[in-house]
């Protein structure tokens, strides 16, 4: 009869022992670390409070309603990209939404609401158009007067909440990037036109006085910013044309 010793050997010390199993404990020890994180986040961590800030055309309940957020929700599970973006598109009036946790329980949604900068011709109607270059709505020709008018671009119809879209591409991308410095600087008030028609060679008129060349494409910050540089050196009575199109460089050229 074979000797069982034959076929197993009893290991020297317990060193030597198999630890197949520790493979497991490790993985497993840390799959139970995150379940427990998890439960406790879900548990102890629920939206008590959603406070609005920002906002005057809506209602608290209108932007929340907009966001998805609910009373109950995750306080970090919760898609903040998602909500803003539900927010602006469902929201026409509203050009931008940041939204910030505060534990243990609050949501915080600032609210970034959209004002009129331009106004372009649609068929005999005037619409105003925000800083993203989202339509507003339609406006007398006697309200016109008190923004910029947008030209070079041909528009055949426009909804409250759409984006700007032209046949002229390139020069519509350029038009909400001028938009877009227009609202960020404050110079609303100042710009009163806007020509895209040469894609190569925008132009903006400035307070009235002032005939302001972009030049084509690129670098339109820096541009804006060499503008405001530009308009803090020169007097109240002063007019011309500042030509911003070259390098760093700024031409005056008074009337």
């Amino acid at each position: 009869m074979p000797n069982t010793n034959d076929y197993y050997t009893k290991p020297k010390n317990e060193n030597d022992r198999p630890k197949i199993h520790l493979s497991f404990r490790k993985p497993m020890t840390f799959f139970l670390i995150i379940a427990s994180i998890i439960l406790i986040m879900s548990i102890f961590f629920q939206i008590g409070k959603i406070e609005v800030e920002g906002n005057s055309v809506y209602t608290d309940k209108e932007i929340i309603d907009a966001s998805g957020i609910q009373i109950g929700d995750n306080l970090f599970f919760i898609n903040r990209i998602a909500a803003g973006s539900r927010t602006v598109v469902k929201l026409p009036y509203v050009d931008a939404v940041t939204i910030t946790r505060g534990l243990p329980n609050r949501i915080t949604i600032l609210v970034q609401e959209s004002n009129a900068v331009g106004y372009i011709n649609v068929n005999g109607e005037l619409w105003t158009v925000s800083g993203t270059g989202k339509y507003l709505g339609t406006i007398e020709k006697a309200d016109a007067a008190y923004m910029a008018e947008i030209k070079g671009i041909t528009v055949d119809k426009a909804a409250i909440g759409d984006t700007v879209t032209a046949e002229e591409k390139e020069s519509c991308s350029y038009l909400l990037e001028i938009l877009n410095q227009i609202q960020s600087r404050g110079m609303a008030a100042k710009i009163t036109g806007i020509d895209v028609a040469d894609a190569e060679n925008a132009v903006v008129l400035y307070d009235n006085r002032f005939t302001v060349k972009l030049g084509e494409m690129d670098n339109t910050e820096y541009k804006f910013g060499k503008l405001v540089a530009a308009i803090g050196e020169l007097g109240d009575n002063d007019a011309g044309t500042l030509d911003l199109s070259e390098g760093n460089k700024v031409h005056y050229n008074p009337n």
